[in-house]
């Protein structure tokens, strides 16, 4: 993202970053960005990249997002995000922290399966 950043130079987005940085989630060793856009929409994203040709328990790609402030499934049209950042942060802790396997995946870490 720095290298995006100094390419773009002055037209690069104004963002505030809320947390940006490497980030474990069950196992997978990701890298997260947490910013906040000038309008106020929250814009949340982890991804993991494994190998090609990954297991399920090790897949090949991982992404999630996460978005405020949407209406009518646009990105940044609701007025407001009904959440401060703080709020923001907490319910993104809480969904990265649910991805897991329902059940026992073969060579899955056992803090990745929600159902022991």
């Amino acid at each position: 993202m720095a290298d995006r950043k100094r390419e773009a130079g002055s037209r690069y987005p104004k963002l505030t970053t809320l947390r940006e940085g490497r980030k474990n989630v069950h196992g997978w060793n990701g890298e997260e960005s947490l910013v906040r856009r000038a309008d106020g929409t929250h814009d949340f994203e982890w991804m993991f990249i494994g190998e090609n040709g990954g297991s399920v328990a090790r897949p090949g790609n991982l992404d999630v997002t996460m978005h405020t402030k949407v209406m009518a499934d646009r990105i940044g049209a609701a007025p407001a995000s009904s959440l401060s950042d703080e709020e923001a942060i907490a319910l993104w802790d809480r969904l990265l922290d649910g991805l897991k396997f329902r059940v026992a995946v073969p060579g899955a870490p056992a803090e990745a399966v929600a159902i022991q």
